[in-house]
């Protein structure tokens, strides 16, 4: 029970049959009644859902797929992608906000990833230990993207922009590894009884140690090509044209002979000053662009 909320867990279709029976005579007794049209079933099972009914009161209630219970969405199969998703639709809601209230780009970077750790972070973080143990690739793609998008509006770059640079020279981490470290932080708010005392639950996996990320390796050969720079600019404008040099995004508008937004194609790609094919960086190279 939780406030004027209350959840009935059983293990089967007699068990908790018997269950609504004794609460409805219960309510019976004390005078109270029930909403049976706000009341739901979920069962929880692998493939074919089981052939039941439930009944309170003499009406049947409604099973279904998946319900939010204490804001957090259970499906049948316990899986929290759907979970997840919801939290990552907030989280892009809530910058939105802090976008149109906040100066964010001309902030220091420092301050930016604090104002995400303040404002963010905890739509993520509350009942982490639940539902971090099951969700889709899916899912943790979309979650990982609401940081490396907040990151990438602050630099000024394109979406499509690579990733593992964005981390590198912000000196990040993707948002569902950060989460992954705080797992067992936030698993010790959980409270059991003392009739528990020597059993682990099934959501909290014993301990493995930090999940590390090493940006290195995912981060494309031709970077290394790139200018090299030591603190990022602080003037939004500087920044933005720093790191479309870095991440060399303008080719479609400097150096390539189709000025309509694409992405680079080593096959297609012409430059327009000495007509040959286009690599990543081609302007540090091409005599004809560097005497222009």
């Amino acid at each position: 029970m939780f406030a004027d909320d209350l959840a009935i867990i059983c293990e089967t279709e007699t068990e908790l049959q018997c269950a609504l029976n004794s609460l409805s005579q219960y309510c019976r007794q004390n005078g109270l009644k029930i909403n049976t049209n706000k009341s739901k079933c979920l069962v929880f099972h692998r493939g074919r859902l089981p052939d039941c009914s439930f009944f309170l009161d003499n009406n049947a209630l409604e099973i279904v797929n998946n319900f939010c219970y204490l804001g957090f969405t259970f499906s049948t199969q316990l899986s929290f992608t759907s979970h997840l998703q919801e939290l990552v639709a907030k989280a892009n809601g809530r910058i939105g906000v802090l976008r149109s209230r906040l100066p964010l780009r001309e902030l220091p970077l420092s301050l930016v990833l604090d104002i995400f750790g303040c404002y963010i972070l905890p739509i993520f973080r509350y009942g982490l230990g639940l539902w971090m143990a099951s969700y889709s690739n899916s899912a943790c793609q979309s979650a990982n993207a609401v940081f490396t998008k907040y990151l990438k509006a602050y630099l000024g770059v394109p979406y499509h922009s690579n990733n593992a640079i964005v981390h590198h020279i912000t000196n990040t981490t993707p948002l569902m590894i950060t989460l992954q470290n705080l797992v067992n932080q936030s698993a010790g708010c959980f409270q059991f009884p003392t009739a528990l005392h020597g059993y682990r639950p099934s959501f909290l996996a014993p301990a493995t140690g930090p999940a590390l990320y090493d940006a290195i390796p995912q981060i494309p050969s031709y970077f290394w090509r790139s200018k090299v720079f030591h603190v990022l600019p602080r003037l939004a404008f500087n920044r933005k044209q720093l790191c479309r040099e870095i991440f060399d995004s303008n080719h479609h508008l400097k150096f390539c002979t189709n000025q309509q937004f694409h992405m680079l194609d080593y096959d297609t790609c012409t430059c327009i000053g000495c007509g040959e094919l286009i690599t990543h960086y081609h302007q540090y190279f091409c005599t004809q662009l560097q005497d222009q």
